[in-house]
């Protein structure tokens, strides 16, 4: 999980022109009419900022006759010098709780050539607010005006402050105007239950089917697709470490609570949603250089207290999420795969056993569970399965049992997962006679909250693989929970992740779930998602620091699709061939130009990864490789003999800072019309030294560092 999703309202952009799918080998229900919209608030700019203000205090907004339409008004936006400054208005008093809203507004950039311009909306103040993006486009000033729109609905309005605000993360210093903002309440088709069987109903014999809930998720028709589908519970932030003790020995069990005693009502099961975690912790229980001792007792004392008052209500919890690193090198030695938070920093690797033992002293009942992120990625599956092995051998007998009951693999996926590698992580748990559970499931597809009809197959199909799996592993499997009722309200809703739309009708992936063999065999012919496709022109460009005249020809790539939840740096590639060597350009913005981290994948740089052969192998062969460059020029590969004949240059500027590369062929001699496998990642750095951000081109998988199967394609051209 990362930290954006405390998000408890959904925002998604939508191009309302687009009908949907179809469901191809399932029978297509007619459509349901939808209500009209009914405005809710707008503003042309004529009598001056309707509403808005700068969100920082520092940006300069004025009223100017730059209209999109002759001889009315816009609104300036310039003087920005941070991503997140911008305009920012006030909307709670038009906002009805568990209403769907369009937003629509028309953006005009004024500079630098080219920017991401980004519609986001903040609920709360301090450090109690969350946020979420509606929508967002790049743009260059050529474009003129450019309509930006998206929907929200939002589900918790208890902070009573809610605004909708005008960004741009990667450009901090673009100028805009912004014009004629309005903001409807959208008609909501009503869903219908009678006709799909309960899905739970479908494992009943394997495994719990679970899902996420929040307080507005309890009630109408939300509640009865909920109750009707799953037979198990996680509350999504209800029992986060800084919902239930915002403040020191104050806690407010009160939400989890009600989440709880209405699920229990229905029969369902309870799964606890966590004890510890860096993220989403209050700024008082973990910040960096906590005293060891007041470290230990905050740690224990809120597992304690939160397992106990749940004690007999919960059938298994998530004591400890996300405690080890992305792809460790050497994930033999578990303590060096930890994360460097401010848990271990204060206490050291011992905190673990210590949250686990408070648990189990609170609640001896309950089943215990460590939580991840990212575990078919076999460096992270190997260290958390030396970790969790060499603590129960440790602890053999806690409470009757080992420290701990089972391992959650949250299951965060892309159509372009490998379900290979998810199997055989699943092949290495069960091999420690414990629980599996899959904690968090969902699996991106599509873009701006629209599905094409192949796309809505491929993530369907995506999902039926996993389900094999599951099925195949089922006498271990516990749960296999969802992180979303429907991609409305989803953490992840501009990527249609869940098996429900935003009208809460089913999608493909249901079907492929209800039945992944029945689905698979139905739909076998149809499309892969098809990679992204480039062409490398010939030319020899010079690696010195500048930008060679060849490189003008060469064909930009994209490098802005995020495979975290922060959205952080990004930049565009370039790529062309000789007879010996890949050349490379990146140039990359919106970067902390941060080198704390002794982690190189942490730093702010640049990754290619290059599949010579374009064999799309879930593993490294011959000619397989990842090289890195961090902005200061420093680099690293894997495998390391990849540094024979490696050449790199960087230049920095405020915030950018572009990297050339002259890569070996190692197999091959190229030619024209010879395709190779190829993507770039680039790695954003927090200004404390750890990546916060994941941009690539084309593989969004998390595994491009040891499977080239998700690669993108560059053909060789003249």
């Amino acid at each position: 999980m990362k930290i954006n999703r405390i998000t408890v309202f959904l925002c998604h952009a939508l191009l309302f022109a687009a009908a949907g799918w179809s469901r191809p080998a399932v029978e297509v229900k007619a459509p349901v009419k939808t209500p009209p919209n009914k405005p809710v608030f707008s503003t042309g700019f004529e009598d001056g900022p309707g509403g808005f203000s700068p969100r920082s205090g520092n940006e300069v907004l004025t009223q100017t006759d730059e209209a999109r339409r002759g001889g009315g008004y816009a609104l300036k936006v310039e003087n920005r010098t941070a991503g997140w400054h911008g305009p920012s208005v006030r909307i709670e008093p038009y906002i009805t709780q568990g209403k769907a809203y369009l937003l629509t507004l028309w953006v005009k950039l004024i500079d630098p050539e080219e920017a991401r311009i980004q519609v986001s909306t903040q609920i709360g103040e301090g450090t109690a607010a969350t946020y979420g993006n509606i929508t967002a486009k790049t743009l260059t000033p050529a474009d003129g005006w450019v309509r930006l729109q998206g929907a929200c609905r939002y589900t918790n309005l208890s902070s009573g402050f809610i605004t909708i605000y005008v960004e741009s993360p990667n450009s901090p210093a673009a100028s805009f105007y912004i014009d004629d903002v309005l903001i409807e309440e959208l008609g909501v088709p009503p869903i219908v239950l009678e006709n799909i069987s309960p899905l739970h109903s479908r494992y009943q014999d394997q495994f719990l089917i679970g899902n996420i809930a929040s307080v507005s998720d309890l009630e109408g028709v939300r509640f009865e697709l909920l109750t009707k589908h799953f037979n198990a519970v996680t509350a999504e932030n209800a029992m986060k470490p800084a919902a239930l003790q915002p403040n020191k020995g104050e806690f407010t069990f009160d939400a989890a609570d009600t989440i709880v005693n209405a699920a229990a009502a229905q029969g369902m099961k309870i799964h606890g949603h966590t004890l510890a975690w860096h993220q989403q912790s209050p700024a008082w229980m973990n910040y960096e250089d906590i005293p060891r001792d007041e470290a230990i007792e905050n740690l224990t004392v809120h597992a304690k207290t939160v397992a106990e008052h749940f004690k007999g209500r919960v059938i298994s919890w998530d004591v400890l999420n996300e405690a080890i690193i992305d792809n460790p090198p050497n994930p033999q030695d578990w303590r060096a795969s930890l994360r460097h938070s401010p848990w271990y920093k204060a206490i050291g690797p011992e905190y673990i056993e210590m949250v686990f033992k408070a648990a189990r002293e609170a609640d001896p009942g309950a089943k215990l569970y460590y939580n991840d992120y990212n575990l078919d990625n076999q460096n992270k599956s190997i260290a958390v399965y030396n970790m969790v092995k060499d603590l129960n051998e440790a602890n053999p007998d806690v409470g009757g049992r080992p420290l701990i009951d089972g391992v959650g693999m949250q299951g965060h996926y892309r159509v372009h997962t490998n379900p290979a590698n998810v199997a055989l992580s699943l092949e290495r748990f069960a091999g420690l006679g414990l629980e599996i559970s899959i904690t968090e499931l969902d699996v991106q597809a599509g873009a701006d909250s629209t599905l094409t009809e192949t796309q809505a197959v491929e993530q369907a199909l995506v999902y039926a693989a996993l389900f094999k799996a599951f099925k195949a592993h089922g006498d271990r499997i516990a749960r296999v929970t969802f992180w979303g009722l429907d991609d409305g309200a989803s953490w992840r809703s501009v990527s249609s992740p869940v098996l429900f739309d935003k009208n809460l009708q089913a999608k493909p992936a249901f079907y492929g779930v209800e039945n992944p063999e029945d689905f698979i065999a139905k739909n076998k012919t149809a499309a892969i998602q098809a990679v992204k496709q480039e062409t490398a022109r010939y030319g020899t460009p010079a690696i010195d620091g500048e930008i060679d005249p060849v490189w003008d020809t060469a064909a930009e790539l994209p490098v802005n699709q995020y495979l975290m939840a922060w959205q952080g740096a990004a930049g565009t590639a370039k790529a062309l061939w000789d007879e010996g060597h890949l050349y490379v350009l990146v140039r990359v913005e919106g970067a902390e130009l941060n080198k704390a981290s002794p982690n190189a994948y942490e730093q702010d740089s640049v990754e290619v990864f290059l599949d010579e052969n374009n064999s799309k192998t879930s593993y490294f062969e011959a000619g397989d490789g990842q090289y890195r460059v961090n902005f200061d020029n420093e680099t690293s590969f894997n495998p390391p003999s990849l540094a024979e004949g490696f050449e790199s240059a960087t230049f920095v500027s405020a915030g950018s800072y572009t990297v050339e590369m002259r890569i070996p062929f190692k197999t091959l001699t190229p030619e024209p019309d010879m395709r190779i496998g190829f993507d770039v990642q680039i790695n954003g750095a927090s200004g404390q030294g750890i990546r916060q951000s994941v941009a690539l081109w084309n593989d969004t998988s998390g595994n491009s560092f040891q499977d080239a199967s998700g690669y993108g394609v560059l053909t060789l051209i003249r």
